[in-house]
Parts: C-alpha cells; sequence; structure tokens
C-alpha cells in the first residue's frame, strides 16, 4: 500500500510589539479541504512558531521526525524575513521536501518571494483548489507546472500559471480542521486580534469571502465579488465549536459581515434561537455606514458586545481619493446608537497616506476626538506592494525597502521617508489624547475581564511609549 503524502504546514513567528495572533484558520482550512477530498491519502501536521519557546530547533525536531514530502509556510506581510533566515534550515532537516509557500504576502510579492528565497511554488490567492490540485499531481508524479494558480521560478524570472476559478459555493468547504490545534494554546493571556475578551474561550470564525468595495489600500486574495456561506453552514461551525469546545465567544472577520442585510439579520436570529448563551465581536471592521440601528439592536440581542468600525480617515478628500467614500455622519450617529445601547465601539483610522497634508492627519485625529469611540487604533499608513496605494505612493518614493512595505511598526514610516514629516510622533500624539481619563473610565466601566484588560493596557502603553 503506498504511504500517504506527509504534509507539513508552517506558521511562522516574526516579531512585533503587542503582536495579536489566533488560530491559522488559512492552514485549517486548508487541511480540511484537503482530508475532505483526500482522505487517508495524506498524513497532514502543523508547527505554530509563534505558540513556542524554542522556535528554532522546534522546527527543526519537527521536520526531522515527520519527515514531511511537503513543507507548507503560510505568510503575512512582517513574517516575510521568516523566509530568507529558515528555507534553507528546512531544506537541511526535510531534503528532498517540496517547498511550497503561500498567503496574502506570497501572494502579493509572488516575483520577490520566489526569487529572494529557496523555494519551490508558491499558491496565489484562495489556496483551496489550487494546493490540493498540488498535491494530487505531486503523489501521482505529473507536471506540477501545469497546476493552476502557482508560481515558480524559472530561471531569472518567474512564471505564473493560469488563474484558478474562485469556489463559487463555500458550503462546499469544511469548517476548518481543528484537529491540528489545541485551543488551549491559543487562550489563556494572550493577546488576540479584538483587543478584549468577554470569555476566556474565544474562536475567530469567517462567513463570507471577498470584499465589493474597491479602497486603493486593499489586496484582493479573495477578489471583489463577495462569496458567502449559507447562515445554516456558518451558524452548524459555531454550534460545533460551541459543544466540542466549550467555546463561548465569537470572533467574526469578515471583510463586511454587514453588507447583505438579510442574511446577516437571519444568521443574528438562528443565533438567538439557538439556546446558546454566547458573545460576538467584530475585529475586523463592519461597513459603519450601512449599518441601520435595526441591525445594531440585533447584534445586542445576538450576543454582540464590541463593534469594530474602520472609519481610515476624517478628511472628505482622503475618502474620496481612497476609494472609501464613507458617509462620516451616519457612522458617527451609528457609534452613538451603539454606545447608548452599552456596546464597546472601536474605530481604524489611517495617517500618512501619499500625497496627505498634516493638517488633513489631524482631521482625522479630530474627528476620532469628536466622536463617541469607546476605543480607537491609528495606524500609519503602509503601501503595501500589488495595491493601488502602492502606486500611488511610488509618485512620491521611487525606492521604498522591505520594511516601509511589510510591517505597521516600521522603525521609519513611507510618509517620513517621502515628506521628512514624523507621523509617528502624530501617531502617539493621537492616542494620548484620545484617551482621556475620562474616556478610560467610561470604556473600563463597559469591558468585561478587567484585570486581563489591565494587563494587556499597560503593555500596549509601554510599547507605544518606545515608539
Amino acid at each position: 500500500m503506498t504511504r500517504p503524502t506527509r504534509i507539513l504546514f508552517v506558521k511562522p513567528y516574526a516579531y512585533a510589539p503587542n503582536q495579536a495572533f489566533d488560530v491559522p484558520l488559512g492552514v485549517l482550512y486548508l487541511s480540511g479541504y484537503l482530508k475532505k477530498h483526500l482522505g487517508n491519502q495524506v498524513d497532514i501536521a502543523l508547527i505554530d512558531l509563534r505558540i513556542l519557546r524554542n522556535k528554532h530547533d522546534a522546527l527543526k525536531q519537527k521536520l526531522q521526525a515527520f519527515k514531511p514530502d511537503i513543507v507548507g509556510i503560510s505568510t503575512l506581510a512582517f513574517e516575510h524575513r521568516f523566509l530568507a533566515d529558515n528555507t534553507d534550515v528546512i531544506r537541511d532537516h526535510a531534503p528532498g521536501a517540496l517547498l511550497v509557500v503561500g498567503g496574502p504576502y506570497a501572494t502579493s510579492n509572488v516575483t520577490s518571494v520566489l526569487l529572494e528565497n529557496s523555494l519551490d511554488y508558491a499558491v496565489l490567492g484562495e489556496g483551496e483548489l489550487s494546493f490540493l490540485n498540488l498535491v494530487k499531481t505531486f503523489a501521482s508524479g505529473g507536471d506540477l507546472k501545469s497546476v493552476r494558480g502557482l508560481a515558480f521560478r524559472n530561471g531569472d524570472a518567474v512564471t505564473v500559471t493560469e488563474k484558478e476559478a474562485f469556489i463559487e459555493d463555500l458550503d462546499t468547504i469544511p469548517m476548518p480542521d481543528y484537529s491540528l490545534i489545541d485551543f488551549n494554546d491559543y487562550w489563556g493571556n494572550r493577546l488576540q486580534f479584538n483587543g478584549i475578551l468577554a470569555e476566556p474561550k474565544h474562536a475567530s470564525v469567517v462567513s463570507s469571502r471577498a470584499c465589493p468595495y474597491r479602497c486603493v489600500y486593499c489586496h484582493s486574495m479573495f477578489g471583489k465579488k463577495l462569496r458567502k456561506r449559507s447562515p445554516e453552514h456558518f451558524v452548524a461551525e459555531i454550534r460545533y465549536l460551541y459543544q466540542r469546545f466549550g467555546v463561548r465567544e465569537f470572533h467574526i472577520i469578515d471583510d463586511v459581515f454587514n453588507l447583505d442585510r438579510p442574511r446577516m439579520h437571519r444568521i443574528l436570529k438562528m443565533i438567538i434561537d439557538s439556546g446558546m448563551t454566547l458573545r460576538l465581536a467584530f475585529p475586523n471592521g463592519l461597513r459603519g455606514d450601512v449599518l441601520e440601528e435595526e441591525d445594531i439592536l440585533l447584534l445586542k440581542q445576538a450576543g454582540a458586545y464590541m463593534l469594530t468600525l474602520a472609519i481610515e480617515t476624517g478628511s472628505p478628500r482622503l475618502q474620496r481619493v481612497i476609494r472609501k467614500n464613507l458617509d462620516i455622519g451616519k457612522v458617527m450617529r451609528n457609534i452613538a446608537f451603539a454606545g447608548s445601547l452599552g456596546l464597546i465601539t472601536r474605530g481604524f483610522f489611517m495617517l500618512g497616506f501619499p500625497g496627505e497634508t498634516v493638517e488633513e492627519m489631524k482631521q482625522t485625529i479630530r474627528t476620532a476626538l469628536d466622536s463617541k469611540l469607546s476605543m480607537a487604533s491609528f495606524f500609519v499608513v503602509v503601501p503595501f506592494e500589488n495595491t493601488e496605494l502602492f502606486t500611488m505612493a511610488k509618485q512620491y518614493l521611487d525606492v521604498m525597502d522591505k520594511d516601509l512595505l511589510s510591517s505597521y511598526q516600521a522603525a521609519t514610516s513611507f510618509y517620513e521617508k517621502a515628506t521628512g514629516y514624523k507621523v509617528g510622533r502624530l501617531q502617539k500624539i493621537a492616542y494620548l489624547r484620545f484617551y482621556t481619563p475620562l474616556r478610560l473610565a467610561r470604556l473600563f466601566v463597559r469591558i468585561p475581564r478587567k484585570s486581563y484588560q489591565i494587563t494587556k493596557w499597560l503593555s500596549f502603553a509601554y510599547d507605544l511609549l518606545r515608539l
């Protein structure tokens, strides 16, 4: 009997101040999809280096013990140095294994990723179909270069195969393969993306893919056509996590969960009618000017305690330039209404767009200060490669190193390089002015698990003062 193809997924670690992380859903989705279609023809393992202490040794030991045929590395932009530092290590300890990279960074920077690192293939965009076909072709001894949705090095150039179609019916994708992880590794005192926790046992879930809006700073890994799981399929996963692992808090991380209002209402009413007692948060940003008061009331009834709204800029001119085109007035009214119901509200803001004036940045800060928001996050703009924002940034700064393009924690921002203005100082001022004693006191009254939150705030304040 032919032994199964051994696949080791590697989730990299890269240091970042106050780094938040959750369960690596992308990898778990890939594993679930492979097992659905290949069953016992594959043997799959995961090493998440973020949760391990002796990361370098742990990686070597896992490679030697598991003896993978394929190593799949999922990367975000700020993790790019992991590839340069570790691909040779993987080669040494898993000789003969196929090295495959995927995720947002590989998709957006495929040429540099393959030319600068010892990798065999990159899986581009939505990975389930392409990676499944890569594994099947590898196992049968076929020509991997014929698989759609891949890229590979071809001498001093990179060849990209025909694009793979997006999966239209998301209900055909099984839920993430939670057998690869121990949830306890992601609970406890670890910082997670939502920033606040109502319940110790929490999980992130996704009900849709893609965003139809065309903001200049976003990638389009999942395309621009919104694809949705059925309410029944999505709520079944929530019920499974609730019953099987005791999860009591769910973070819905869709790009725009509230775009299809009837569907959102159906999901929320199913949760209400299910008898489950749970808490909901939306750390990835709801579209604030699509929300209605009826929606907010239903969200609260279903267990929501925190809403995050991506506002980005308070400048009407820049709202048009970045194609966010947000109705800021309506968002402010929704924030006030949600606050009147006792919900925690957080706003996302961006400082330092190409061509932005200092006065426009200050206008954004005033928008946050004048709002009824409970919390605000101010990000210094990063012009990620292969976005329209990157093209805009190139008009102001021709040469940008990887640090400018990979992390919100870069020592020097694009804006400072281009203009000399230290936008990082303005960012610090924004935080200090927003989090007044009165606002902190009002927030403290609302937050659950207060001792946990105090610890996280102190850590955040320490890193902020070091900026």
